[in-house]
């Protein structure tokens, strides 16, 4: 099994109930071969360029472990479901995963110290 990733982005017209069924739909069949990871719903944002007419669009992102036969299931029913406005799938490298794990070591690390030193800063002006 690999590691994938899949943004959708769905029609931002749709009211949040159906939005919640397209999510659900495509977890449901991640999950009949595979494992999510995270879904993470960043919401409705401004498109770079209008989709249909539209300037905006409800944001999805799934991380997932799964064989070869679902990223490919999930475009061929993302190409026939109009509420998708657009989908991208990407296999995430070993290597990728290293380098995002060692910098968020590195955000929390700089986290905890800006966080010392604003400690620090009200203790001495107390």
């Amino acid at each position: 099994m690999k590691l994938y990733e899949t943004v959708l982005i769905i029609d931002p017209t749709l009211d949040q109930d159906k939005i919640d069924t397209v999510i659900s739909r495509y977890e449901e069949m991640i999950k009949t071969d595979g494992e999510i990871i995270a879904v993470d719903q960043w919401g409705k944002k401004r498109l770079a360029y209008p989709i249909n007419k539209k300037p905006t669009g409800y944001y999805v992102l799934y991380k997932y472990n799964a064989g070869n036969k679902i990223p490919q299931k999930l475009v061929d029913d993302m190409n026939l479901n109009s509420s998708v406005m657009r989908y991208m799938t990407t296999a995430i490298d070993k290597r990728a995963l290293k380098q995002e794990k060692l910098d968020l070591d590195g955000a929390a690390r700089t986290l905890a110290k800006e966080a010392a030193a604003a400690a620090e800063t009200a203790k001495e002006e107390n």
